[in-house]
């Protein structure tokens, strides 16, 4: 074969692996996905990033630089200040109790619900299959209304709520706070834990369970061994709602995700629009970001690589169900 010719076919040959790459579905499809990831997601990171070492017209004065420049005045103050406690410490703290709190009960409330669905024979099925899952479909500030119109008490003015307009005087501690955030938050998400489990049950065969019972164990070794699968259904708590954390004027009990919310707005007399007001703020997001991350990385860690199991049988599976009589 002529050189002309081994040219011609190593260029045809290149020229053809391009075009199966570009012309193939998949490819495409993941050109796309990160073209949208990186524009939803990695820029805007980057802001973030930039925006929280960028000096505040608002704290230029305090900072001593000018508006716009490089600065670790936030990051300083946030990790290494005498207000490291209020503003990051006690916050932080506050949160991970909260998505402790609320990944407990509602996995406690949807695992309950769950057997009572696909392993009892629950009257009204039909019904309660679709209203367990309704409160998810209400947004958890609707619910935290609610609480306060059940709840409210006179300190933070405005109309008192139900319980006090009957004259019963309610503490503040059951008003707002953890109780009342733990407690909406658990109503809110235990429909995450609900699902899971009733899944992880539809597909473990009554027959397992039972030969376990032959072979001595207890029904709460089978629950704790069995049903291993439905104890994946945490779920992360990333925003409180607001509503409930207390008046101003009372002892807030601060969230890392709020932090800096109710901040009156200064309005400096010159003011530069390039220039973004509140990247204390941000500072929050980002180790927000970074604790959600670190979270997700455990998990895959700890369960992304479990095995999985088949049941080989010539028979179908065959759900036996636990009859509650009068209860």
């Amino acid at each position: 074969m002529k050189p002309k010719d081994q040219n011609y076919s190593k260029s045809r040959r290149l020229k053809n692996q391009i075009k199966a790459v570009v012309t193939n579905p998949y490819n495409l499809i993941v050109l796309i996905a990160i073209v949208l990831l990186t524009y939803l997601i990695v820029f805007p990171l980057l802001d973030m990033i930039s925006t929280s070492f960028t000096l505040a017209q608002k704290d230029a004065r305090l900072a001593g630089g000018t508006a716009g420049s490089f600065t670790l005045y936030y990051w300083q103050r946030l990790l290494g200040s005498a207000l490291t406690k209020q503003m990051l410490l006690q916050p932080l703290l506050n949160s991970l109790l909260i998505g402790v709190c609320v990944s407990f009960f509602a996995i406690l409330i949807g695992s309950v619900l769950a057997w009572l669905m696909v392993r009892t024979d629950l009257p009204f099925k039909p019904f309660f299959s679709l209203a367990v899952i309704i409160p998810y479909m209400i947004p958890s500030w609707c619910k935290s209304q609610a609480w306060l119109t059940m709840f409210k008490t006179e300190r933070i003015g405005g109309a008192p709520g139900f319980l006090m307009s009957l004259g019963i005087n309610i503490p503040d501690w059951l008003a707002y706070g953890p109780v009342a955030i733990i407690t909406v938050l658990s109503l809110h998400y235990y429909a995450y834990a609900y699902l899971l489990v009733s899944s992880a049950l539809n597909s473990i065969n009554s027959e397992l369970e039972e030969m376990g019972e032959i072979q001595g164990a207890g029904k709460a070794m089978i629950l704790r061994k069995d049903h291993s699968a439905a104890g994946a259904a945490g779920y992360a708590v990333g925003r409180d709602p607001d509503f409930l954390q207390g008046h101003r004027h009372l002892r807030r009990y601060q969230l890392l995700g709020l932090q800096g919310q109710f901040r009156d707005p200064v309005q400096p007399a010159v003011h530069e629009q390039q220039v973004p007001e509140y990247p204390d703020r941000v500072c929050h997001g980002i180790i927000m970001i970074c604790i959600a991350s670190i979270s997700v990385f455990v998990n895959q860690k700890l369960i992304g690589s479990r095995k999985s199991y088949a049941t080989i049988g010539g028979k179908g599976g065959r759900s036996t169900l636990i009859g509650l009589g009068q209860a």
